[in-house]
């Protein structure tokens, strides 16, 4: 099997092998993704794709999520797998980890022939529609006039609240923030608090090529943060109830304690879909 880095130039020649999202986001500064092919007849046996995780924080260490994978065979899926670990952007990796609702037999074969551990549990994602957000209480109080959508403030603006985000360490979902441009977010959707000219809070959504909706940042700046967070979901909340399908999917990560505390609250109950998690440590013996 030859094994080849799947680039932004090449990214098109292998988009029939994995969902569409992912031939944007290869472009993004952490994503990377890998492909291995038949030496002989160059048929595509095994897809993998995976982002960084803490690599602009020096208090944490790096690890790696597996985002997609599919294989043919677990023997080349478990060599593919293996060869994430010698890519020179992976030396400081401590950990691989996975998060999977679907996985084949052969990619389970493959990831344990790699050295993953697995188990079931609850995912970490809730999905939920714009009915079931537009019936919380929430969306009903008056939204103050200091909260506007993405489409209304420049980008010049855009780039400074980020930055001021990124300064107090919230990168949301997303470990590229600082590189990711205003038009990534939907502009209707997505809004922010605007005092003196700035964006001391910002509420991102990006909707992926299914057209499920994803809250990939909820920030607000002290004092009053959470009086700001409140508002900012009141605004995205009715703006999607008025031109949005009932049933649109919104995608939410609990990725920190903070945003458990949340969707516990906004639907207590709520469970997430059953996943099979992975992981895998890295030693220095390992990667050299």
């Amino acid at each position: 099997m030859s094994i080849t880095e799947i680039t932004k130039e090449n990214v098109n020649a292998y988009t029939d092998h994995f969902p569409a999202d992912f031939a944007d986001e290869i472009e993004r500064e952490y994503y990377r993704g890998l492909v291995g092919e038949d030496e002989e007849t160059s048929d595509v046996t095994a897809v993998v794709f995976w982002e960084l995780r803490n690599a602009e924080d020096d208090n944490l260490q790096t690890e790696a999520e597996i985002l997609w994978f599919s294989a043919k065979n677990a023997e080349d899926g478990a060599a593919l797998l293996k060869e994430i670990e010698e890519v020179p952007e992976v030396d400081d990796v401590k950990r691989l980890y996975y998060e999977m609702s679907e996985i084949g037999s052969v990619e389970q074969e493959a990831f344990s022939a790699a050295g993953f551990s697995a188990q079931e549990a609850e995912g970490r994602d809730v999905c939920v529609t714009v009915e079931e957000l537009s019936k919380l209480k929430l969306s009903l109080s008056k939204i103050p006039d200091y909260i506007k959508p993405l489409k209304e403030i420049s980008s010049q603006q855009f780039k400074a609240g980020i930055m001021t985000s990124v300064f107090h360490g919230k990168y949301g979902l997303l470990e590229d923030l600082p590189f990711l441009p205003i038009t990534r977010f939907d502009p209707d959707l997505s809004c922010c608090m605007i005092t003196d000219e700035k964006v001391n809070a910002l509420l991102l959504v990006h909707q992926d090529k299914t057209g499920t909706l994803r809250v990939e940042l909820l920030f607000a700046m002290q004092p009053d943060a959470n009086v700001h967070l409140l508002n900012m979901m009141r605004y995205a909340i009715r703006t999607a109830s008025g031109i949005r399908s009932p049933e649109d999917r919104v995608l939410l990560r609990r990725h920190n304690k903070a945003t458990v505390q949340l969707v516990g609250k906004l639907f207590p109950g709520r469970k997430g879909a059953s996943v099979v998690r992975g992981d895998k440590r890295c030693t220095h013996e390992q990667l050299f």
